[in-house]
């Protein structure tokens, strides 16, 4: 019964630790995306006018060019797989939660800059056209960062704070950490998926407006 109550406490305890940090990163993600909002106001018209998707030259090649979902998939595949994969390794070390911690802050940090760059130009128009080039990828990046985030707070709870259950429990553990992984992966891919084969037919369609 003792065992039992103990048990208790520390699961409670192991909760309200990851809900704490939850919070921070929420908070991070609002500071950052804050941030965002200041930094395209105190830079230079000029320079935010030619960011991403609000580029003249991008916005006219893209509204005529036929996209190759295919070519696109695989040169998406290579510029947003690495960083994730680092972020896999990064579960296991000591470095996981600072990992996670500050690709959400650069994520929400260029939400914001985009946006206010995309106001500054085109009024409300930009925020549409802002949002169009993130959609709808980002509704499955934003959470598998997230989750990684959240992971790696788990991973450092359980095997080097408590180091509790010896060598079965550690295996057990990694082993559930691997699950996560793949399934943080698939969602991933998913997101690639939409961002090579849906979000070129949403964003010429916000271009017509242009």
């Amino acid at each position: 019964m003792k065992k039992l109550w103990r048990m208790s406490w520390q699961q409670r305890g192991l909760s309200e630790h990851e809900s704490l940090w939850i919070k921070i990163m929420k908070i991070a993600l609002l500071v950052s995306f804050v941030a965002g909002i200041f930094a395209a106001n105190l830079m230079g018209n000029e320079t935010i006018s030619n960011a991403g998707v609000l580029n003249d030259y991008f916005i006219e090649k893209f509204r005529y060019a036929q996209v190759n979902g295919e070519n696109l998939f695989f040169y998406i595949v290579g510029r947003r797989l690495p960083l994730l994969f680092l972020l896999f390794v990064l579960l296991f070390t000591s470095l996981g939660m600072a990992g996670g911690m500050a690709v959400l802050g650069w994520q929400g940090f260029s939400i914001g800059f985009m946006l206010s760059a995309g106001i500054a130009k085109y009024g409300v128009k930009g925020i549409l056209l802002v949002l169009g080039g993130l959609f709808p990828q980002y509704l499955f990046y934003i959470p598998v960062y997230g989750f990684c985030f959240c992971t790696a707070v788990f991973v450092r709870r359980r095997f080097y704070r408590e180091n509790e259950g010896g060598l079965p429990e550690r295996k057990l553990m990694y082993g559930m950490v691997l699950l996560v992984i793949g399934a943080l992966l698939a969602v991933f891919l998913t997101g690639i998926f939409l961002e090579s084969y849906v979000n070129p037919m949403i964003l010429r369609q916000i271009l017509k407006i242009f």
